[in-house]
């Protein structure tokens, strides 16, 4: 955490000297301990809504489930092979190998990708599109993007809310 303020407080002679005993005993500053004692005070509290609170407008729900995905648009009309990592209402988190068939950048805003997914206990299949929005390296076999929905069918959006909500 940045330490960019100064505070300053009055206190008595037995806090102080208690403040000090405990820092002796840490290996810390006075300063460092007064400062954990009061992120856990607020935490506690929950006072800190920056550490919990979630910045994204729909949680995502982890998951690991194969996946077919398609560049709309393409000469080709095959399908690549990937991973969805983790999925909510407004996106997906998929991983896909390197040397797929699909050309994925966030470039261009007409590039569009059809993706199709079974959730579990789902008899039917979940067909979305969506548009890539960050793209990042996985690892040496892979890579990790993360895209919006743009259109999807109804009864797949249904199927998608009954399984996150």
């Amino acid at each position: 955490m940045k330490k960019d303020v100064t505070i300053c407080f009055r206190t008595s002679t037995q806090i102080r000297g208690s403040l000090e005993k405990i820092a002796e005993e840490e290996r810390k500053t006075v300063s460092s301990v007064i400062e954990t004692i009061l992120y856990n005070t607020l935490k506690e509290k929950k006072a800190l809504p920056a550490i919990s609170k979630e910045k994204r407008k729909y949680a995502r729900k982890k998951l690991a489930i194969p996946a077919l995905i398609n560049e709309i648009g393409a000469e080709t009309r095959e399908f690549s092979q990937g991973t969805i990592l983790d999925i909510s209402l407004g996106g997906i988190r998929m991983s896909i190998p390197r040397g797929a068939k699909c050309e994925i950048s966030t470039d261009n805003e007409t590039n569009e990708l059809n993706i199709v997914f079974a959730l579990p206990y789902e008899s039917r299949p979940v067909n979305v599109k969506c548009r890539p929005q960050r793209i990042a390296d996985a690892a040496e076999d892979g890579v990790q993007v993360g895209a919006t929905f743009v259109d999807s069918d109804f009864q797949s959006y249904q199927t998608l809310q009954r399984y996150l909500i």
